[in-house]
């Protein structure tokens, strides 16, 4: 991914939550794990985000990283963003990022579950935000999905995963979306004129 950011000059990277896989307490979850603790996948997040120097990548955490908090009071995404200059924590769960002060991107995670129609997750989360609230665009993980629609006049994107399924999301029939997209936002006078992007399935 960092190769074709590279090559495409991306002015910036984001990243929806579950930056690190987090110690659930569910029953075998510990063997699936390759970085174990706190302090093990800290590091491993930090060795990957510290091979991209270019510019700034903003983050926020997820469920996964959240079970740190739970566990132990520890915000392990942002202790990630403290030894890396040019990574930034934006917020538990959701947070926005101001694009020329004209538009706001917002990053979102949520805590539900995947959704029969793609795009019904996408929809339910716009149908939720009042009025004032909308931002004008909107890039949401969790759920492993890539999906792209409009709605209520903003532009949203379930931007996939890079890590492939899991023994568990297979045992749940839950599919994943493996890859990641680069995205283009034209930001005028009134928020954001056009989105296009391009999907890159990551096949592992």
């Amino acid at each position: 991914a960092f190769e074709v950011f590279k090559k495409e000059k991306v002015d910036f990277i984001t990243h929806s939550g579950d930056v690190t896989e987090g110690m659930s307490h569910r029953p075998g979850h510990v063997y699936e794990l390759n970085a174990i603790g706190y302090d093990q996948q800290k590091q491993l997040a930090v060795d990957l985000f510290s091979q991209w120097t270019d510019t700034d990548i903003y983050a926020i955490d997820g469920n996964h990283d959240r079970w740190f908090i739970k566990s132990n009071g520890a915000i392990v995404v942002k202790d990630i963003a403290r030894e890396l200059p040019n990574f930034h924590f934006l917020g538990h769960d959701e947070g926005d990022i101001s694009l020329k002060g004209k538009a706001t991107l917002k990053l979102w995670h949520g805590e539900d579950g995947s959704s029969y129609a793609l795009s019904y997750r996408l929809q339910k989360i716009i149908e939720s935000l009042s009025g004032g609230e909308k931002p004008n665009a909107i890039f949401t993980g969790h759920v492993h999905k890539y999906v792209s629609i409009f709605e209520r006049n903003v532009y949203c994107l379930s931007v996939g995963a890079m890590e492939a399924q899991t023994s568990w999301m297979r045992g749940k029939r839950i599919a994943a979306h493996v890859g990641f997209c680069i995205i283009d936002l034209w930001v005028n006078s009134k928020g954001i004129a056009k989105m296009t992007h391009t999907w890159y399935p990551f096949y592992v």
